[in-house]
Order: C-alpha cells, then structure tokens, then sequence
C-alpha cells in the first residue's frame, strides 16, 4: 500500500483566463503564476518535514519549470524526490461557463490519469497549494482504511448558496444523478480531496458522462455544477465517503481581519492550515526564506511552529484597513437584507 500526498497548478493560456478571488489580476501573466509556484514550494517542504517516505506528486499542465526568485524548480522537484506529471486537460470549460475559477475540472483529468495507476487500497492527498502541514497526518491515513474518502465540511449548513449553486441547486442535480436525499446535501471543501485508490477509479469511470451532461445543462441554461467542489461533493454520497472526517485535520482558514478572520487557539491543533488570503503575503516571505537557503524541514518544532504562526496567522500582519473593513461590512449587511446577491 502507498501513500500519495499531491497538489497542482494549472497555468491558463490567453484563451482560458479567469477570475481567483484570493489572487487578483492577470491569470496568463508569469507574475499571477508565480504565486502559486511559491505556495507548491511551501507546500512540500512542509510536507517533507513530516512525511519523508511519501510519495509526493506535482500535477500541472506545463513541461516548462520557471526559475521563481532564483530558486529553480526544476532542481528543486530532483532533489526533493517530487515526481512532476505534465496532463493535458481533458475537461475545459466553455467561457461562459462560470465567472471564476475555470481551470478546477482540471482536478478530473488529474483523477483520470491517476487511477490507471492507483490501487484500490493506496491513499490519495491532493490539496490545494496553499495549505501548509503543521504536524503529521499518519492518524490521518490510518482512519482512511476503514472508508472510501474522508471530507471536510466547511459550514455545516443546509441552505446556502456557493459558487452559483444552493443547497436546494445541489439536492436537486444529486438526484437527476440517482442519489436522493430528504434534505439538502453537505458541501464539501474542494480544497482537499482525501480518498482510497477505488474511490479515484470510480470517480474516474464516471465523471466523463456527468461531465458531458453539465455542459448540455450549460447549453440550456440549466442549474448545473459549476465547480469540482460541487461535483466531489455528489460523489462523497454517491460512494458513501465519511463526511466531516477531515474536520479535526484541516481548516479553511481566514487571516485578514479587514474582511474575515476566523482563527482560532484550536487552530494549533490542526495537521494543516488552509490559507487562502496568504498566497502573496505570508507564504511569500516563508518561500523568500526557503529560495535564499533555509532549509525548514530541520527546524527544530518550535522555532517550526514559530515561523508559521507569525507568518501566517499572526493577527497583526494586516494594518487595520478602515475603507475595506466597512465596505466589507456593508457588503454583507445589504446580502442579509437581501438588497445583493451572495
């Protein structure tokens, strides 16, 4: 049995450009990309300080490495033991599709590819980039065995609306699919995708026609799922994946207190931090260190723990912004209120 801990980065050509909430501006530029390039960085050497007998995979839809603040990737990926696999995407989207976030069914080809490999009982890690390990997640690993995937809930809510798509939305489309439910279904965060090797296969025999059938729903104006968030979610029901299991290893975490902060002491306890609003700040500095020789996998724990807190989730990073904080403030006034649409 192997362990597969992986991440990805998909680098959008001029003809498939599109909107990131937590990295604004040009998604084709070399200076967008670079953000990402940084936080793959921060992410396996985070993960290397605790899981050297891993299998570590970089999934990506380039050949071409960039030298990122002088630190070569190429060289970087050899010596770490990093396993790069270049996927063309099976899966794009029609431009109007959605407004954001138009490379996420690259995850797809990325499930396709793997499960020619996978076996049924290996586990698959495949997080976002920017999500950092604080601790080790073999518990993790051994809670898996008992089930096909684990989940994280990130508000346990029934009636919602994310990414285009309501609680009602999605109860609705899981049952076109054959999965009926008496109340609306859990959304589960896609920035962690946590399953055994039969998990992948079947998501990977089945997705083709579900794939098919949201672009037909696109063409007619239909509700449909926008974003593979919302398509993992279907499948943790469909093969009965423990929802919520993920729940007391990793959190969504927000660190800017002028729009949302929601760190927590707890937060400690976590095996991994997700941090969305850190791309260009605190993993940037962290990733600084790294490219001028630090090396933080032979940190000892402390000066470890240290240097992620106060990088990452120290409250004081953010200078009180006043202007962004009330219009932040009103923004979800007006969609209580009901005067603007989530």
């Amino acid at each position: 049995m192997k362990n597969y801990i992986a991440t990805w980065v998909y680098l959008d050509s001029k003809d498939e450009k599109s909107k990131y909430p937590n990295n604004k501006g040009n998604s084709t530029s070399s200076e967008f990309q670079s953000v990402y390039w940084r936080c793959i960085v921060l992410f396996f050497e985070s993960s290397l300080r605790y899981h050297k007998n891993e299998n570590h995979v970089l999934f990506t839809n380039t050949k071409n490495l960039p030298v990122v603040d002088g630190l070569d990737l190429n060289m970087f990926f050899s010596n770490n033991n990093i396993e790069v696999i270049s996927l063309k995407n099976k899966y794009p989207l029609p431009n109007d599709y959605y407004g954001q976030f138009r490379n996420q069914y690259f995850e797809f080809t990325i499930i396709d590819h793997f499960s020619d490999r996978i076996n049924d009982e290996d586990t698959f890690l495949l997080l976002d980039s920017d999500c950092v390990f604080t601790k080790p997640l073999y518990s993790a690993f051994d809670k898996l065995q008992k089930e096909s995937a684990m989940t994280y809930i990130v508000d346990y809510e029934e009636d919602y609306e994310i990414h285009g798509v309501t609680g009602n939305n999605m109860k609705e489309i899981f049952s076109d699919f054959g999965v009926k439910l008496d109340k609306n279904p859990y959304y589960s965060g896609g920035e962690v995708l946590f399953a055994k090797g039969k998990f992948i296969k079947n998501v990977a025999k089945d997705f083709p026609i579900l794939f098919k059938n949201m672009l037909d729903r696109h063409a007619s104006n239909a509700i449909k799922f926008n974003e593979e968030a919302h398509v993992l979610s279907y499948y943790y029901y469909k093969h009965e994946a423990l929802l919520g299991g993920m729940d007391s290893y990793i959190k969504r975490i927000w660190t800017n207190k002028n729009y949302f902060r929601n760190v927590e002491k707890s937060d400690k306890d976590l095996a991994i931090w997700h941090v969305p609003n850190e791309k260009k700040t605190g993993i940037n500095r962290i990733f600084k260190e790294i490219a001028e020789g630090e090396n933080i996998k032979t940190l000892d724990d402390k000066s470890y723990q240290k240097l992620l807190f106060e990088n990452l989730l120290k409250e004081s990073n953010y200078k009180f912004d006043y202007f962004s904080y009330f219009k932040n403030y009103l923004n979800k006034t007006f969609q209580k209120i009901g005067l603007i649409g989530k």
